[in-house]
């Protein structure tokens, strides 16, 4: 499967699209009421605080650090992080969720780069990480720019999280 080379967005507009789409999805209410807790770390970057909830009702909360670097011909950049918006968790820890594989969703601890390092990978074709591993979507899964936006993004995290697919944290 082909590896797409992105290429990198100006900073001062994809500084701007992305804020403006962010604060536009919040501006709803929507996110507060989904318990959705968002923290801007530059104007590149932003971590989102998500609940997880398991069949039984119980809940946990999961950190996704997102970034313009490619916004918004491509995706945001998506990773699973730690508290401090940095940190990429352990498949074994606290903060890194188990999930019943949904097809359209994988989340890799450690998975093999085409430059052959391993890394984390957040696979779903709303992330830019999809596009730049070995991966081939159909033209009805591909993101759209003026089409999708970051809210897409955060969306289909959730829904990754909601007790359809989410078994608790990996430790």
């Amino acid at each position: 499967m082909p590896v797409r080379k992105l290429a990198l967005a100006d900073p001062e507009i994809a500084a701007a699209v992305f804020k403006a789409h962010l604060d536009e999805l919040w501006s709803g209410g929507r996110p507060e009421r989904l318990g959705w807790i968002r923290n801007d770390v530059d104007s590149l970057h932003t971590v989102v605080t998500l609940p997880a909830t398991r069949s039984g009702g119980e809940s946990d909360t999961y950190h996704f650090r997102l970034g313009a670097e490619y916004y918004d011909a491509a995706p945001p950049t998506v990773s699973l992080v730690e508290p401090d918006g940095v940190t990429h968790p352990l498949q074994a820890s606290r903060w890194f969720p188990r999930l019943q594989n949904p097809s359209w969703f994988g989340l890799h601890a450690a998975y093999s780069w085409p430059d052959g390092g391993q890394r984390q990978l957040v696979c779903f074709t709303l992330a830019a990480e999809y596009y730049m591993t070995d991966h081939s979507p159909t033209e009805s899964q591909e993101w759209r720019q003026g089409r999708h936006t970051v809210a897409a993004t955060l969306y289909r995290l959730g829904e990754v999280l909601s007790s359809a697919y989410y078994r608790g944290p990996g430790a």
